[in-house]
């Protein structure tokens, strides 16, 4: 029993302890709404890739797999979505990239771009982003969206903050781009 409840507290630790490790992409919160929040996401660079052809490719590129042979940081969170049908998987760069200094990919399945700034509505929830937890967040989100008369862009982004080893206190996001004036009150 002492020694359950000692791996337990470990991976809690240490999962807490890894999470800090990270770079985290930053966000103005405009607003809450019951449980959700308006937030303004300024430009920040990407790259993306299909996850079933490019997972590999991803984590390649930010292992160096790129045009200048640089290592670069794990950041969170990681963004997913589907997109014409496909599993799209997205990882931020460190804020200290830019158009003029991030590399270019050397796999044809890694896309590196800037993203366009935006207001979204968030949602955040816990456990792993498996596709019955992740169902019922965004129907919590659509509620809150049609509560308040909110127009959104797009399909939904499942953003993924822990590494799938953490167990504990996961924290992932469902979010929508939304169309937000901010002299809405």
């Amino acid at each position: 029993m002492a020694r359950s409840y000692f791996t337990l507290l470990y991976f809690f630790l240490f999962s807490n302890l890894m999470a800090q490790q990270y770079e985290t992409q930053h966000y103005e919160l405009i607003k809450t709404l019951d449980s959700a929040q308006i937030r303004y996401y300024p430009s920040v660079m990407k790259i993306r890739a299909n996850k079933n052809k490019g997972f590999n490719a991803l984590f390649g590129y930010i292992s160096g797999k790129n045009e200048t042979g640089q290592k670069i940081a794990m950041t969170t969170p990681v963004y997913m979505q589907q997109e014409e049908g496909q599993e799209v998987m997205e990882f931020v760069l460190p804020r200290s990239f830019d158009q003029e200094n991030a590399p270019n990919a050397l796999s044809q399945n890694v896309a590196v771009y800037q993203s366009k700034p935006g207001y979204f509505i968030a949602l955040r929830f816990g456990g792993y982003a498996l596709d019955w937890v992740t169902n019922r967040a965004l129907k919590a989100l659509d509620k809150i969206v049609e509560k308040h008369g909110i127009q959104i862009q797009g399909s939904p982004l499942i953003l993924v903050y822990n590494s799938p080893y953490q167990v504990l206190n996961r924290k992932n996001e469902i979010l929508y781009q939304i169309e937000y004036r901010s002299t809405e009150k």
